[in-house]
């Protein structure tokens, strides 16, 4: 993605995001919050199931129409194993056991429209349910055993589920499953085509391996999304605002409107209109007069008391003699500074008396006593000065408000009772302040409470109808500047999804077209005589897979003109590729009843490819319709065939049904028995028939040997094809050696018996030395002892 975002023209910002968006909602979150984040951050990953997975062992006990336990043994390696049985016999139950013990659920139950497939999922005779899925992985040894089992009264999403004893961890296998799923029931071959678009689309999208960049383009577009519904609210709703507001008499909403008219609204005046800032309104008016304050009653009730405590000190210093005893003691301090000038002289008042001793003595007396009263009176008179200033300073200016609110409010009554209070300045005497000052103030407090009572009712009144379209403003505020925020981010989304668009149309159809290639080649096999061709199969836009189907050259409709034996067969087609990539940790595949709706032609076709598919996988099908098992015997296409037969009480038995020994035994049989074949060429085939079915149940014994202790195929079939006798081939299976093939004899002799190495003789030299009869028996007891 990095080096795909350096080809092209696209801004840091928008690169970043990309980048982020692929690294997680969270890392994304970061980017466009502007938070840094660890670079390269990686997703958390659980381990895998691991890798070259195949199926060794289907255990069932009391599931569906199973009973008592049933095994279906599976060669655990590449290969075709078909499953045969009559409606009923329990051979679905196998398919339907595995995919409920390895996934935890089952496609048919959860793709029926009722309640009817759950209800029957515990058999009727055998209440302890328990499935166990045995399986092989390559170049490891032993086996993996995933088992699930449910107590009587347990339902399915209840029971123990393990793996090896140990809980099973769901979460290890969940994205294999998803991406690489091994199952294909019928009730989903059927609904390929005709399910819910995106079905399909998920299912090829995931094994494309594009989750990550598909996520970070959901993620993307979710973001833009958002941020454009961010941008764009406020102007769907600017409109409506502004009409409500215009409608209304209130100044606010008046000023609110035009500014909401202009092409790039003012955001900070219209928030102190939604937040009753002052802006010059009438209803600012109102909040004035309500906030007029006059002196409070504290400051009142001290310079009264103030101006009352000077008062009284005046009044008792302030005699009738008082201003005589002042000018006396004025006179006495002149005479006395006179005596203590020049001496003893004339009294210069009376010129009567003399100014001696005597009497300097009597006047300094009298002078302490009249100056003590004169200090008396000019400190009451300087408190009464400065309570007078304090009570005249109490008296403020009208505010200018009650003069301009005059054509709103009746202001008449608080101006007059106002100035009436400040004219008290003007008293010069003290008493007629301290007698109409106070009583001026408490007529004015009751005519300002008066007017503020009346401001209140006028603003509770323009509120009631302000408030809800102040709010209406606040919120489309509020929209808009998010929106002028959000709107360089969306420019940035916008073009990073933009390209993650681009970029993913373009890495899926680079991937797709492998798969689709397989696909057509798949369809072609299986077509047979059918006019339907199948062309490129694409990813489309619309969350669906384009299949370009044509009949006879002109393009339609797949629904529209494929039979169901088409459908299944396209089906086919579309989930094998899936099955085989090389990426796929399972090296298995579960089909059940792909032959339905199929003609003859296409069962011949079916046949070939799973021939084909079972070279490098183990193919399992499942069907009732012995037209698969009868076109691989008739094409000579190698599989393993198993026979399920259901009887009273759902006791299920799984019996091998003319496997590749079988198949040459039965062949001994039939030319032992052809009297038109000469004696001798009778006996030389019916020995070469013996020779090839010990020489296949040795085959089976060493692959199931060696891939049981971890072997790769690769190397199995390599040393298969060194063993070139059949003597060497028999090493290879009871010795596991076919370098020393001398050891053989003598270890059959020891372990199975004499017989066996006379049987080994009379294949090699063509059975003219015995009854052709004990020799078929004899291979057929040594091959089974070959096969357990």
């Amino acid at each position: 993605m990095a080096g795909r975002l350096a080809k092209d023209d696209l801004t840091p910002r928008a690169a970043e995001l990309v980048l982020a968006a692929c690294r997680g909602d969270g890392a994304l979150d970061r980017a466009l919050a502007g938070v840094p984040d660890q670079e390269g951050a990686p997703r958390e990953q659980t381990d895998g199931p691991g890798h070259g997975i195949y199926l060794s062992e289907i255990r069932v006990r009391g599931f569906r129409g199973i009973g008592p336990q049933a095994r279906l043994p599976l060669a655990p390696g590449p290969g075709l194993t078909v499953v045969t049985g009559r409606n009923g016999s329990g051979k679905s139950s196998f398919a339907e056991a595995a995919e409920l013990a390895l996934t935890g659920y089952n496609a048919r139950w959860t793709r029926a429209r009722h309640d009817v497939w759950l209800q029957g999922w515990r058999n009727l005779h055998r209440p302890d349910t328990a499935v166990e899925l045995d399986l092989v992985q390559a170049a490891r040894p032993g086996r993996t055993t995933i088992r699930r089992r449910w107590a009587p009264e347990e339902d399915p999403a209840q029971g123990e589920w393990t793996q090896d004893g140990e809980p099973f961890d769901d979460r290890r296998w969940h994205d294999a499953l998803e991406t690489y799923r091994p199952f294909l029931p019928y009730s989903e071959l059927g609904t390929v085509l005709d399910a819910q678009p995106e079905d399909l689309y998920e299912a090829m999208h995931r094994l494309l391996g594009l989750e990550a960049i598909t996520e970070a383009q959901q993620s993307l577009a979710e973001h833009r999304k958002r941020l454009a519904e961010i941008v764009a609210r406020p102007y769907d709703r600017r409109e409506r605002v502004r009409a409500a507001l215009a409608a209304s008499a209130d100044e606010r909403a008046r000023r609110a409107a035009e500014l909401l008219g202009s092409d790039s609204p003012d955001l900070d005046a219209i928030a102190d209109l939604a937040l009753r800032a002052d802006v010059g309104s009438g209803t600012s008016l109102l909040h004035q007069i309500v906030d007029i304050t006059l002196p409070p009653d504290d400051e009142i009730d001290r310079v009264r008391e103030t101006l009352d405590l000077a008062l009284g000190a005046v009044t008792a210093v302030a005699t009738a003699n008082a201003q005589d005893s002042l000018r006396c003691s004025e006179i006495l301090r002149l005479a006395i500074q006179l005596q203590e000038s020049g001496g003893t002289e004339s009294c210069p008042v009376c010129d009567l008396g003399r100014l001696d001793n005597l009497w300097l003595g009597k006047a300094k007396q009298r002078a302490e006593h009249l100056a003590k009263a004169a200090a008396d009176l000019h400190e009451a008179a300087d408190r009464l000065d400065v309570a007078v200033a304090a009570t005249r300073a109490l008296c403020q200016p009208a505010p200018d408000v009650l003069v301009e609110a005059q054509d709103m409010l009746d202001t008449t009554a608080v101006l007059q009772a106002w100035h009436a209070w400040e004219a008290c300045v003007s008293f010069d005497d003290p008493v007629r302040l301290r007698q109409e000052m106070f009583d001026r103030y408490a007529e004015l407090v009751l005519a300002v409470e008066q007017l503020k009572s009346v401001a209140r009712e006028q603003i509770d009144r323009r509120d009631l109808v302000w408030r809800p379209m102040a709010i209406a403003l606040f919120e489309w505020h509020s929209q808009a500047q998010q929106a002028l925020e959000d709107s360089e981010g969306l420019a940035d989304v916008t073009e990073a999804e933009n390209w993650i668009r681009k970029t993913a149309a373009t890495l899926r159809s680079e991937r797709i077209a492998p798969f689709a290639k397989e696909s057509q080649r798949i369809w072609q096999r299986l077509r047979q005589q059918s006019n339907v061709d199948l062309g490129a199969v694409r990813m489309g836009g619309a969350r669906n897979v384009e299949l370009d189907v044509s009949v006879d050259g002109a393009s339609n409709s797949a629904l529209a003109v494929m039979s169901q034996g088409e459908l299944h067969s396209l089906g086919l087609a579309l989930f094998l590729p899936r099955a085989m990539v090389d990426e796929s940790p399972f090296r298995f595949v579960l089909i059940d009843d792909p032959v339905q709706a199929m003609d003859a032609s296409k069962v011949d076709g079916l046949a070939q490819v799973l021939a084909d598919v079972g070279l490098t996988r183990q193919v399992v099908v499942f069907t009732h319709d012995e037209r698969l098992v009868e076109a691989l015997r008739r094409l000579r296409l190698s599989g393993t065939v198993w026979e399920v037969c259901r009887s009273e009480g759902s006791v299920v038995q799984v019996r091998m049904s003319d496997d590749a020994v079988g198949r040459c035994l039965n062949d001994a049989r039939a030319m032992r028995t052809d009297e038109d074949l000469p004696e001798t060429l009778r006996a030389e085939l019916v020995a070469s028939c013996c020779r090839t079915a010990l020489e296949e149940a040795s085959h089976a014994r060493f692959r199931r040997e060696r891939l049981g202790r971890g072997m790769p195929h690769a190397e199995v079939e390599r040393v298969l094809e060194c063993a070139l006798t059949t003597r060497q081939k028999l090493a290879l299976a009871v010795l596991d050696d076919f370098a020393e093939p001398g050891k053989l004899l003598p270890h059959l002799e020891d372990v199975v018996g004499s017989w066996a190495v006379d049987l080994l003789q009379a294949c090699r030299v063509g059975g003219e030395s015995g009854d052709l009869d004990v020799l078929i028996r004899d291979t057929e007891l040594l091959a089974g002892w070959l096969q357990r």
